[in-house]
């Protein structure tokens, strides 16, 4: 989407804040080093209310931290749609966030989730679905963080992000690309060949930079879109039946080692 703002007013806001409010984020499976928060926006308007519940049927409000960032509450009278949380999150430099799924965002879902980047570096690293996101200061961002995702700080500065969560309307639907929560286009339509997936095979044995890329995700689903994709794009033709055929054939294997 084509929205941006400028960021250095908002990191004057960010001088407000003092270091004790921070939050440390809810899910603490998720991530390594510092991932933490505050809520400008929750249900009762709870400073301390990182988790935007998707059932909660209660009110969302402002909360007291709010009222001390002006220049984030004059940005946000920009969306001209309902607001539902309105978060700070930091990554502290050297943290990560674990690949994830976020099953209970997107516009078929009624709450579409954007980010708004006010300090980050060069350093930062986001993957979704295995590719990687380059967000810059300045820039508003929609992702579908239904796909797997994940997130690397490898710089020395601390990234901090204005998160908010919407309520989808016919406004916001116009700044959102056309194919957003409509149906994947169906694939290329190719015959089964496993012949094929084992010469694609072969070329990755051969080629670091396709090995490292198929190493940056765990989710099974989109690797093996990965791979369907990264073969087609090289002129192979196979489809995702035979990877998953063959991610299951070496799991056996793998399996009868151990219990032969």
């Amino acid at each position: 989407m084509e929205f941006s703002f400028d960021p250095e007013p908002l990191r004057g806001d960010l001088d407000q804040i003092s270091g004790d409010e921070w939050i440390k984020h809810f899910n603490t499976s998720y991530f390594e080093g510092e991932w933490v928060g505050i809520a400008l926006r929750s249900v009762g308007g709870v400073t301390t209310s990182l988790y935007s519940d998707p059932a909660s049927t209660e009110p969302y409000e402002d909360t007291p931290v709010l009222d001390r960032c002006p220049h984030v509450r004059t940005l946000l009278k920009t969306f001209r749609c309902p607001l539902r949380s309105v978060r700070l999150l930091k990554l502290g430099a050297g943290a990560i966030i674990r690949e994830h799924r976020d099953y209970d965002l997107g516009l078929e879902r009624g709450r579409v989730r954007l980010h708004l980047p006010i300090v980050t570096n060069d350093s930062v690293e986001f993957f979704l679905d295995a590719n990687p996101i380059e967000m810059q200061s300045g820039e508003c961002w929609y992702l579908d963080l239904s796909l797997p995702h994940w997130v690397e700080n490898r710089g020395s500065s601390d990234r901090v992000h204005l998160v908010i969560d919407c309520e989808p309307n016919d406004w916001l639907r116009h700044l959102l690309p056309a194919d957003v929560g409509a149906s994947s286009s169906a694939p290329p339509a190719f015959a089964s060949s496993p012949e094929e997936l084992e010469r694609f095979r072969s070329t990755v044995r051969n080629d670091l930079d396709l090995q490292r890329r198929f190493r940056q995700t765990a989710d099974r689903e989109s690797f093996i879109q990965l791979v369907v994709n990264s073969g087609h794009e090289l002129g192979y033709r196979f489809t995702a039946e035979d990877a998953e055929n063959a991610l299951r054939a070496a799991q056996r294997a793998w399996i009868e080692r151990w219990i032969d």
